[in-house]
């Protein structure tokens, strides 16, 4: 067996898994993932010369990143290495922009069209920061997940796992479309998405009628959460990565 086929056979034992826990499998399939990137990254850039260029051009982890970084084990140490390299970039970069701000009030309407432009400059140079290495890693595996959620449909393990689950929420489910538009199999996986999403608004409407006081008595069932799956549905996991630039 080739490489490549067993890589695809081992992303779509990965789907059927994340499947059977609640919420969007993709959604748990990123926060997986990126803990286990975050800390590869923690032990490898420390002492990655190149890696430590990228980390410090992108400032950093994202605020998620940064965030599930802070709650990892054992990590202060590489943080506190890391993160000295991106205070002292920021500085060197604040220091430039003060030394171009005049340092008198009496300068400042002389200056003040060149000031502007050198600010805006600045600026931009701070904004276009390089993406958090932890999001472009989950994207690139991403894209492999949609290509073998779609090319694998007709697998009936995944079919089952998939019926049994909450489905995708509706950003990876955007993002599938616009990864497989053209996919034979789009189709039958959007009718199946359908009936997950027909299901939870079924759910929703029973949980809003027992808010009736004629229905209070009645004991809560599945319903019971609806209110909030559907808010998770609509914009995935909190924190979740952005999806990358189109």
């Amino acid at each position: 067996m080739k490489p490549a086929d067993r890589q695809h056979i081992v992303i779509r034992l990965d789907l059927v898994e994340a499947l059977r826990h609640p919420g969007c499998a993709l959604c748990y399939l990123a926060q997986q993932k990126s803990q286990r990137y975050v800390e590869s990254l923690l032990d490898s850039a420390v002492i990655d010369v190149e890696q430590r260029d990228v980390w410090r051009d992108a400032k950093g982890f994202c605020p998620w990143h940064a965030g599930m970084a802070m709650t990892t084990p054992q990590a202060a140490s590489s943080l506190a290495l890391l993160y000295a390299d991106v205070l002292a970039d920021a500085t060197q970069h604040l220091s430039t922009l003060t030394d171009l701000l005049p340092s008198a009030p009496w300068q400042q309407p002389f200056r003040r069209r060149h000031i502007g432009k050198r600010v805006q400059l600045w600026l931009r140079t701070w904004r276009s920061r390089q993406v958090c290495q932890v999001c472009c890693l989950w994207h690139e595996q991403e894209q492999l997940y949609l290509t073998v959620l779609l090319d694998d449909w007709h697998d009936a393990a995944l079919q089952i796992a998939f019926a049994q689950s909450s489905g995708l929420c509706v950003p990876h489910v955007t993002r599938l479309i616009a990864h497989g538009a053209a996919h034979h199999h789009l189709r039958a996986f959007l009718s199946a998405q359908q009936e997950r999403w027909q299901t939870l608004q079924a759910e929703l409407q029973e949980f809003i009628r027992k808010l009736d006081y004629r229905f209070a008595h009645e004991p809560y069932g599945n319903e019971a959460d609806a209110w909030q799956r559907v808010i998770v549905l609509m914009a995935g996991l909190p924190g979740q990565p952005s999806p990358p630039p189109s």
